[in-house]
C-alpha cells in the first residue's frame, strides 16, 4: 500500500460535505445546514506547552516554511487532547541510538530504506556469515504491530526480493521477540497459537518467545531468555523496538502539573473523559487512563451468583468465560481480560480443584480492576472516545463512556490473517449493543478466510472513498505486478 493511499488531507475532512452519513442524518434533523454549519479551525503547528492555570495552549510553526508569526498562543474554554502517546524504550540501553520505530508515516520510508540498503550492501559481501549478518532482521515486541511487520517483512522477501537478490534472501532471517510466552498474548489462546505455527512455517523467521531484551547495540541485540537466565546475542542489521507506548513529553509536563493526576501512564479521565483535577481539559486515545469507579470487586458477591450455573458454590473455566462474555459492556475491564482466562486460569484456582471459589473469586477480580486502566492502544478505542465527546459536547448524550471491544485482526503471514470478532453484536448500532445480551462468544477466524475478512474491513476503515479505492488499487497492482521495490 503507497503512503499517499492511507491519508485523507485533514483540511477536507472539515468540510460540511466529508461529514459521515450519521452525522448528516442527525444534522438534518437538526436544522443543520451549509449556510449555518461551524466548520472547525484547523492549524498545523505543534502543541508545545500547555498552561491549566491561564486556559491556553502555546504553539509553534516547525514547518520548513515559516513567517513572521510562527510562534502563537490559543485561549480554550475546553481543551480536548488527543497526542497520542510516545513508543516506551523502558529505558533499555541503545534502543534510541539504534532501534528504528514503527508509529509514523514517515517511519515506514526509513525502514524500507533501511531494509533495501542491507540487501544491496550483501551483495557486495563476500563471506556468507558477513552477507546474513547484513540480512539479519530483529523486530522486538510480538503486539499486532511486531507480528504484522514481521509477517509483511517476511512475505515481500519471499514474493517480491527472491528473484533479485537470490543468495542474499537464501541468508535472510527474520527474528521476532517476545518478552511474553505467546504472540499476540491480548488475543484468544487459539490466535496466538495459530500465529506462531505460521510465522514458523517460514524458513526465514524465527521466534524467541519469553526472551526479554536488555540492550540494543548497532549491529546486534542482547537479550535473556526468561526460562534459563541465558543471555544471548542476536546479529541485527536492522532492529525494530514495537513494544509499548508512554505520555509525550507535552502530557507528562501537563500531568505534572496537576496534582489530581496520579497515574505515570497517561492522563487519568473519568467515565466523561474529564481529567483529574480539571474543570476543562479532556484526553483521549493513547495519551488517557480510563478510570470510571466501576470497579467489579464492588459486586463481588453478586457476579458471584451469576456466573455459579449449577449453583455449586464454585465457578470452573465455563462459568467464568460465560460471566465475563456477558458483562463487557457494564465492565470493560472483563472484555478485555477475558481472552486471558485459559492460560491464566489455574493461577488462581490454588486448590487445584478444577474450579474457584469465592476467594479465590475475590483475586481474580482484583487483578481483573488492576487492568482497568489497560484499554488497548488501538484506532478503535480512539475512535470511540471521539464520537463519545463528540455526542457529549454536542448535548446528545449524558451517559459515562463505555468501550464496547469489538473484535481484533492482524495479519500473519502467507496470506493468512487472524480474527476474533464479537460478531453478532459488533454488526448492532451503538444504541442497541448496551440493550441487547451478547448472544454467544467470540467468533475465532484464522487462515484464508480471516485474511479476506481482514481486507475488506481494512478498506472499509478507510477515511474516504477515495482512499479505499487507492488501496484496493495498490492491492491489485501488488497482485499482478509485485510490491515496489524502488526507493522513490
Amino acid at each position: 500500500v503507497e503512503s499517499r493511499s492511507i491519508v485523507e488531507p485533514i483540511r477536507k475532512l472539515l468540510r460540511f460535505g466529508a461529514r459521515p452519513l450519521g452525522r448528516r442524518l442527525r444534522d438534518a434533523f437538526g436544522g443543520i445546514t451549509a449556510e449555518n454549519f461551524e466548520e472547525a479551525r484547523y492549524f498545523e503547528a505543534a502543541a508545545t506547552r500547555i498552561d491549566p492555570e491561564q486556559k491556553c495552549v502555546f504553539c509553534q510553526d516547525v514547518s520548513s516554511v515559516s513567517g513572521p508569526c510562527d510562534a502563537f498562543r490559543l485561549d480554550y474554554d475546553r481543551l480536548v487532547v488527543a497526542v497520542g502517546a510516545s513508543t516506551n524504550d523502558f529505558g533499555t540501553p541503545g534502543v534510541k541510538e539504534h532501534a528504528l520505530f514503527l508509529k509514523e508515516l514517515n517511519d515506514v520510508s526509513v525502514l524500507r530504506d533501511r531494509m533495501l540498503d542491507a540487501f544491496e550492501s550483501a551483495t557486495l559481501q563476500t563471506d556468507p556469515e558477513e552477507k546474513a549478518a547484513l540480512c539479519t532482521f530483529v523486530v522486538v515486541g510480538a503486539g499486532p504491530t511486531g507480528v504484522e511487520f514481521a509477517a509483511e517483512l517476511d512475505d515481500h522477501i519471499r514474493e517480491d526480493l527472491a528473484d533479485l537478490y537470490p543468495e542474499e534472501v537464501a541468508a535472510s532471517k527474520v527474528v521476532l521477540i517476545s518478552s511474553a510466552d505467546d504472540l499476540l498474548s491480548s488475543y484468544d489462546k487459539k490466535i496466538s497459537d495459530f500465529t506462531k505455527i505460521v510465522l514458523e512455517n517460514s524458513p526465514r523467521v524465527e521466534v524467541r518467545a519469553g526472551a526479554r531484551v536488555t540492550e540494543v547495540r548497532r549491529d546486534a541485540v542482547v537479550g535473556l531468555d526468561k526460562r534459563t537466565g541465558e543471555e544471548f546475542v542476536q546479529k541485527s542489521f536492522l532492529t525494530l523496538w514495537s513494544t509499548g507506548v508512554r505520555p509525550s513529553k507535552m502530557v507528562q509536563d501537563l500531568i505534572d502539573r496537576i496534582p489530581d493526576q496520579t497515574k505515570r501512564s497517561g492522563m487519568l479521565v473519568d467515565t466523561s473523559l474529564l481529567a483529574y483535577g480539571s474543570q476543562n481539559i479532556y484526553a483521549a486515545g493513547d495519551c488517557a487512563v480510563l478510570y470510571d469507579g466501576n470497579a467489579m470487586i464492588q459486586d463481588l458477591e453478586v457476579l458471584f451468583r451469576k456466573a455459579d450455573a449449577d449453583g455449586n458454590g464454585t465457578l470452573d473455566k465455563k462459568e467464568l468465560l460465560g460471566l465475563f462474555s456477558k458483562i463487557g459492556g457494564e465492565y470493560p475491564q472483563a472484555e478485555i481480560f477475558r481472552s486471558r482466562i485459559d492460560e491464566d486460569f489455574e493461577a488462581y484456582d490454588l486448590d487445584g480443584s478444577g474450579a474457584v471459589d469465592l476467594e479465590e473469586f475475590r483475586s481474580l477480580l482484583l487483578t481483573v480492576d488492576a487492568s482497568l486502566r489497560n484499554l488497548p492502544p488501538t484506532a478503535q478505542v480512539a475512535g470511540q472516545q471521539g464520537s463519545f465527546l463528540a455526542a457529549s459536547f454536542n448535548g446528545e448524550t449524558k451517559k459515562g463512556f463505555q468501550y464496547f471491544h469489538k473484535g481484533s485482526m492482524a495479519y500473519v503471514g502467507q496470506e493468512k490473517a487472524a480474527a476474533q470478532v464479537s460478531m453478532l453484536k459488533s454488526l448492532l448500532p451503538e444504541f442497541l449493543q448496551e440493550r441487547l445480551p451478547l448472544v454467544g462468544e467470540d467468533i475465532i477466524l484464522t487462515g484464508g478466510l480471516a485474511e479476506t475478512v481482514w481486507r475488506f474491513l481494512y478498506l472499509d476503515m478507510q477515511i474516504s472513498n477515495r482512499n479505499k479505492l487507492q488501496v484496493g488499487f495498490d492491492w491489485t497492482k501488488a497482485i499482478f505486478f509485485g510490491r515496489d521495490t524502488s526507493r522513490f
